[in-house]
C-alpha cells in the first residue's frame, strides 16, 4: 500500500510538473504571437482563409491592410469599397481571442490605402503640400479627415506621419513622393505634432517613420539594400527627439537602411546600435518599436528568415510587420512562431526581452 501510495505522490508530482511546462510554453507563444503583425489576402475572412487560422490559433498581434496586391493576381489585396472593409475589420475582430492592432499605411496624397475611387473620403494633401503651405490649422484638418475615417472604418493604428526630411531631391521613395513635410526639422516637428494631435483626438494611434532617417538616401528598401552613410545627416534625428521629449511620439517605426555612422554591420532594423543604444538609450525613447516590413528586399534578399527576426527582436524591436504582399507567404505567421519560440528555448533570445516586448504591447493595447 505505501509502495503504491508513493508511486501516486511521484505521478502527482509529474503531472504537475508537466502542467507547468506545458502552461510555461503556452504562455511564451501566446507572448511571441503578440509581436507579430501580418498581412493577408482576400477582401472577406473565412473559415479557409489562412488568416482565420491564425486568429483562431492566436498567432498574430495584429493586421496590415492593402487596398492593391503588389503581385498583380488579385483584383482587390483587401480594399473593395467601405462597406466591405468595414465588415472585413469587424470580423476579424469577433474571430480574433485577443485584441487586434487593426494596421494601415495612411500618410495622405499619393501614400493611400483608401482611394476616392473606390468609395472612400480621405483625399488629402500630401506631406510636402502641407509642408510648403506651413499652416497648421490645414495640416490639423487634413489629418483629421484621415483619422474620422479610419475610426469609422474600425483601424486603430495608423503607420504615419513619416518625419524624414527632403533632403535628397532623388529619392524616389520619399522627396519624390511627397512624404516629408520639409527639409527643416522645426516644420517637420510643427506639422507632425498636429498631424498626431488630430489622431489622438479619435483614438487612432500614430507611428512616427522611417527611423533613423530615409529622406537623405537615393535608394528604396522595397527593391533592396539603401545604404545612406554618406548623405545621412545628425539633423535626421531632431524630429524623434523633439517628438519624444514632448511625449507626442507615441510608436516609431524602424527602418531598413543601413548606415554605417550608427553600426557598420546591421540595417537599422537589425541593429541593436541603432535601436537599443540609440533609440532607447540616447533619445530616450520607451514606446512601441516596429520593424518596416520584414520582407522588403534590403531584409528578404539579404538574410534568412530566422537571422532576421531573432536579429530585429534582440536589437530591441517589439513589433515585427510581415505585410504579405511583397513577398506572399501563407505561413508566415506559424514560422514566425515557430522561429522566435525555438530561439528562445536555444538561448538565443532572452525570456526577458519577449517579456518586455510583450508588456509594452499589452499596455498599449489596454488603452485602445
Amino acid at each position: 500500500m505505501k509502495k503504491i501510495f508513493v508511486i501516486l505522490i511521484m505521478m502527482t508530482f509529474s503531472l504537475a510538473a508537466w502542467a507547468t511546462v506545458d502552461y510555461n510554453n503556452t504562455n511564451l507563444r501566446h507572448k511571441i504571437a503578440q509581436m507579430l503583425i501580418v498581412g493577408f489576402d482576400g477582401v472577406k475572412l473565412t473559415k479557409e482563409c489562412q488568416l482565420y487560422d491564425d486568429l483562431i490559433n492566436d498567432r498574430i498581434s495584429g493586421v496590415i491592410i492593402f487596398s492593391d496586391d503588389v503581385k498583380g493576381v488579385l483584383k482587390y489585396k483587401n480594399v473593395q469599397n467601405p462597406k466591405q472593409l468595414k465588415e472585413l475589420i469587424s470580423d476579424i475582430n469577433k474571430v480574433s481571442k485577443t485584441k487586434l492592432f487593426i494596421t494601415i499605411d495612411e500618410e495622405g496624397g499619393k501614400i493611400s490605402r483608401l482611394p476616392s475611387s473606390r468609395g472612400f473620403n480621405v483625399k488629402t494633401l500630401s506631406h510636402k503640400e502641407l509642408g510648403d503651405k506651413n499652416e497648421e490649422m490645414t495640416t490639423y484638418l487634413e489629418a483629421k479627415k484621415i483619422a474620422s475615417e479610419l475610426k469609422s472604418l474600425g483601424f486603430n493604428m495608423n503607420f504615419a506621419p513619416c518625419v524624414d526630411l527632403a533632403i535628397n531631391p532623388n529619392s524616389e521613395v520619399i522627396y519624390k513622393a511627397q512624404r516629408a513635410f520639409s527639409d527643416d526639422p522645426l516644420r517637420v516637428i510643427k506639422h507632425a505634432n498636429m498631424y498626431i494631435l488630430a489622431h489622438n483626438q479619435y483614438g487612432i494611434l500614430t507611428v512616427l517613420k522611417h527611423f533613423p532617417g530615409h529622406g537623405s538616401s537615393s535608394f528604396d528598401t522595397h527593391k533592396g539594400f539603401a545604404d545612406s552613410s554618406e548623405n545621412w545627416l545628425p539633423k535626421e534625428l531632431e524630429p524623434y527627439q523633439a517628438l519624444i521629449s514632448n511625449g507626442a511620439a507615441q510608436n516609431i517605426m524602424v527602418s531598413h537602411i543601413f548606415n554605417k555612422n550608427i553600426d557598420d554591420k546591421y540595417p537599422a532594423s537589425l541593429s541593436n546600435a541603432t535601436v537599443s543604444g540609440l533609440l532607447k538609450g540616447k533619445l530616450g525613447f520607451s514606446g512601441l518599436i516596429i520593424t518596416d516590413d520584414m520582407q522588403m528586399k534590403a531584409i528578404f534578399d539579404n538574410y534568412s528568415f530566422e537571422e532576421a527576426a531573432i536579429s530585429a527582436i534582440n536589437a530591441g524591436c517589439d513589433l515585427l510587420i510581415y505585410g504579405n504582399n511583397l513577398n506572399y507567404d501563407k505561413n508566415v505567421a506559424k514560422k514566425f512562431n515557430d522561429v522566435v519560440f525555438k530561439a528562445v528555448q536555444d538561448g538565443k533570445i532572452s525570456p526577458k526581452r519577449i517579456d518586455e516586448a510583450y508588456l509594452k504591447i499589452t499596455k498599449v493595447k489596454e488603452r485602445l
